[in-house]
């Protein structure tokens, strides 16, 4: 069932520029210590309520196509010339009977544009700390916002607004790349607009870091040496294995960073579930929730590794989710084809 929340951001037209102006006043509202206190009765708005303070000085109202930012009774009564200060800056505007300012908001630039205002009126919290995000807020990042980020970075994308790194990389691909802009251009694609270098902060136990390890990025220290050993090619598969240099590049391909992390959320979000697409063995009806995904893995399925050129890139659609069993499977028969078309292996 949605919440009161969902249903006041459900009046808003899809990817519309209104909500991600609604997105955005919000996650700043949050950063800066807003209680959120949504109202579904007669209009669909969520009011914005000082902590502790059970006062409720802003109000967002939705539309489908623009966003309504009210000055409320409590800020005015507190900032009584911020009216006149409004009207000075976005324009001349009739009051409603309670005597509130209210500002029509159509994309993230008006929004941004408001919310200096009151900052520049001490209206609204302006240290360091109130733009820093929560970590709700980054909940709509997915393994393909990310991976989406470090090809493009990999590929001489820019880093901008974030810089080089200053302290630690992310290894991806054999290159080194700034953890902040990975996660930043991440975050603005997933959010729906720009995401700045002051909205989170990185490094060890950070949100930002657990984010990128857990979807498989290996983050060391700047100047640190990349770990010795292929970390994509486990003892096991080099016995599979047996040193074939198709079936060891199958299986650095298949285990790219990012990749698999990035093919379950789009399974999933298609699905709604991970199950096996072999055998169709849904492992969280049987082992539960907290460790049944564990059992599913990803394997290359359309493009085989026989097929793939130097520099291939691999689409999510090339990738299959399978069970353990599926995929180690599938892997014999794998590697029974290659012998068969006499693929060469190297001495062990």
């Amino acid at each position: 069932m949605a919440s009161d929340f969902d249903l006041v951001r459900a009046t808003l037209s899809d990817a519309h520029p209104a909500q991600a102006a609604f997105d955005y006043l919000i996650a700043h509202a949050l950063a800066a210590g807003f209680m959120l206190v949504p109202r579904t009765s007669e209009v669909r708005s969520i009011e914005l309520q000082w902590p502790n303070r059970k006062r409720n000085p802003f109000s967002v109202q939705a539309h489908s196509g623009h966003v309504n930012f009210y000055l409320r009774r409590p800020i005015l009564g507190e900032h009584p010339d911020l009216f006149d200060a409004a009207v000075a800056v976005f324009g001349p505007v009739r009051a409603n009977s309670l005597g509130e300012y209210r500002s029509h908001l159509h994309d993230v630039e008006e929004a941004e544009k408001m919310l200096a205002f009151l900052r520049t009126h001490s209206a609204w919290p302006s240290h360091r700390h109130a733009q820093r995000f929560v970590a709700a807020t980054f909940e709509p990042i997915r393994g393909a916002h990310l991976l989406a980020a470090a090809e493009r970075l990999a590929a001489g994308g820019s880093t901008d607004p974030f810089g080089p790194s200053s302290d630690y990389d992310v290894l991806f691909n054999g290159k080194r790349l700034p953890p902040k802009a990975v996660f930043g251009h991440a975050a603005s694609a997933a959010l729906g607009f720009l995401v700045r270098p002051a909205n989170f902060s990185a490094g060890e136990t950070t949100f930002s870091f657990r984010m990128l390890r857990a979807h498989g990025y290996p983050i060391v220290r700047k100047g640190e040496r990349a770990p010795g050993t292929d970390p994509l090619v486990s003892d096991e598969d080099r016995v599979w294995s047996e040193g074939n240099t198709r079936l060891v590049t199958h299986l650095r391909r298949e285990r790219g960073t990012g990749l698999a992390s990035a093919k379950r959320d789009a399974f999933r979000a298609e699905h709604g579930r991970l199950y096996c697409e072999r055998c169709e063995l849904d492992p969280v009806a049987i082992y539960g929730a907290d460790v049944g995904e564990a059992c599913i893995e990803v394997h290359h399925r359309d493009t085989h590794v026989s097929e793939m050129q130097e520099g291939h890139r691999t689409r999510l659609d090339d990738l299959q989710c399978l069970c353990a069993n599926c995929h180690r499977v599938t892997h014999r028969e794998l590697k029974a084809a290659l012998l068969a078309t006499g693929a060469q292996a190297v001495p062990p």
